[in-house]
């Protein structure tokens, strides 16, 4: 499962200046002439709601990644273009070939309200020209390479002084790592999109163990310094890379991605002698997933009643999904012959429900091993794609839906099958180019049904594509666009 949990705020503080950006649609980070460095906030008690409630319930199967797209990776032929500066009146360039540092901010800051670095040529035609201040879009309150919020200075300029992050770019590199800089990523070209896994960061946030004040993001210390120094060249022209912020009006909205993996995969329809299988249980209260009181205890009797197998380790996979994991040993075991799997210790608020009793049938080894001189075609299947109508209109807030997937096999007239080896994605379109949204991930597979869920809160407004791929028999096929929607925004969403 994906999850994204989109930045609250960003600012961009520039050296020596009290100027605030904080609703600029486009982050500059600097070196040169000017430096600058970028403040990001996301709330982590979204995050955190998803392991409270069970969706992600083990912390060690998540990962989180900041995603931030690249403002300059547009149009890669403009990537020697020299213009002029956005600070002041010198030239600037598109940089290349460099590192940028992740550090953790130390305490509570203001986004502010500022647009612009300066009042300039440049931004002329966006003041009203019968306004009398015409500074208006430039603004000083809230955080600045000076202070947090207004009359709250940081206690080093800058958040960190550029011999403060020098000391800590060491301790990042070596065995003991920092106590600040979290993360680093290296561009090479400077065109690529800033995408760096902070997981550990994350989950000391969700823990609480680190009080989230938001990340910073800068160049390292060396490039900072450059402009200090008057005789190099560089210091005459300034360096710059530029990411979307939460204030553009474009898709590229800056978020952390969580990604949960874990996938349903029940083998109660297809339970094969000699390999490891799982059989689950489904915890269904008024028709919603939801968590017994305790974990339920599981043994596995035969037709006659005899218990066969016992104190089988039972695990919660997520919200209301429970399973265990046995293998039965062909040599001992018949095939085609019917087990019951009992769980017991049913307990709901507090009340002890009857047993539930289930039933699995042995298949054949050849279901599963294939080895031999043949080589064992598998049928082909066409995708179908339920629980969203073609082209259906969905408002985001607070949707969530089971997609079903049915694998039917080609020229057949044969009902749908289960499939363990299915893949979707989802995807924009921006003209003729695909734009990723949730990259392939595998499609659960329950006993009756193949599905996942879509969480449309994390799906800007726009028109979807869905996309399913099969893998079997050493081939991987792939059908586009099997269902495409609009998701649509409400006047209650900040997006409206």
């Amino acid at each position: 499962m994906i999850f994204r949990t989109y930045l609250d705020k960003c600012n961009t503080i520039i050296k020596d200046s009290k100027i605030n950006t904080g609703i600029n649609p486009v982050s500059e980070l600097l070196y040169g002439r000017n430096t600058s460095r970028l403040l990001v906030h996301f709330d982590e008690k979204k995050i955190r709601k998803l392991v409270d409630d069970g969706w992600c319930p083990d912390m060690s199967k998540m990962r989180h990644i900041l995603k931030m797209t690249n403002a300059n990776s547009l149009d890669f032929t403009q990537l020697h273009d020299c213009t002029t500066s956005s600070v002041d009146s010198s030239l600037k360039r598109r940089a290349s070939s460099f590192d940028l540092l992740f550090f953790l901010v130390p305490r509570t800051w203001d986004k502010g309200k500022g647009f612009d670095y300066s009042k300039a040529i440049l931004n002329e035609d966006f003041y009203d020209t019968k306004q009398k201040d015409r500074s208006r879009l430039v603004s000083t309150d809230g955080c600045n390479w000076f202070q947090a919020r207004n009359g709250m200075p940081w206690d080093e300029d800058g958040v960190y002084s550029n011999v403060k992050l020098s000391l800590e770019y060491d301790n990042f590199s070596s065995e003991g790592g920092s106590e600040i800089i979290i993360a680093r990523q290296r561009f090479d070209v400077g065109n690529e999109n800033i995408e760096v896994d902070i997981t550990d960061t994350v989950n000391k946030f969700i823990t609480g163990e680190i009080k989230n004040y938001g990340i910073g993001i800068c160049f390292t210390p060396q490039l900072e310094r450059l402009g200090e120094d008057k005789n190099s060249t560089l210091s005459h022209v300034e360096n710059y890379v530029g990411f979307f912020t939460e204030n553009t009006n474009l898709f590229y909205e800056p978020f952390l991605e969580t990604r949960y993996d874990d996938t349903i995969l029940d083998d109660r329809s297809n339970f094969v002698l000699s390999k490891v299988n799982r059989l689950y249980l489904y915890s269904n209260i008024g028709g919603k997933p939801t968590d017994l009181d305790v974990l339920p205890t599981c043994s596995i009797k035969n037709d006659y009643e005899e218990t066969v197998m016992e104190n089988l380790e039972v695990k919660r996979q997520f919200r209301g999904v429970y399973y265990v994991e046995l293998s039965m040993d062909y040599s001992t075991t018949e095939e085609n012959i019917m087990f019951y799997d009992v769980w017991s210790n049913i307990v709901y608020n507090g009340q002890n429900l009857p047993d539930v009793e289930l039933d699995f049938v042995t298949k054949p080894v050849h279901n599963w091993f294939n080895i031999d001189q043949t080589i064992h075609d598998e049928p082909e299947y066409t995708p179908l794609v339920s629980g969203i109508n073609s082209n259906e209109k969905i408002f985001r807030k607070g949707e969530i839906r089971k997609i079903k997937v049915t694998a039917q096999p080609t020229y057949t007239q044969n009902t749908g099958v289960l499939v363990d080896s299915m893949y979707y994605r989802v995807y924009v379109l921006d003209g003729e180019r695909e734009i990723t949204v949730i990259p392939f991930e595998k499609v659960n597979m329950a006993y009756n049904e193949n599905f996942f869920y879509l969480n449309f809160d994390m799906l800007l407004p726009q028109k979807y594509y869905i996309d399913v791929r099969f893998k079997y028999n050493g081939e991987s096929r792939t059908f586009k666009d099997v269902l495409h929607f609009t998701v649509v925004s409400s006047f209650n969403n900040r997006f409206a």
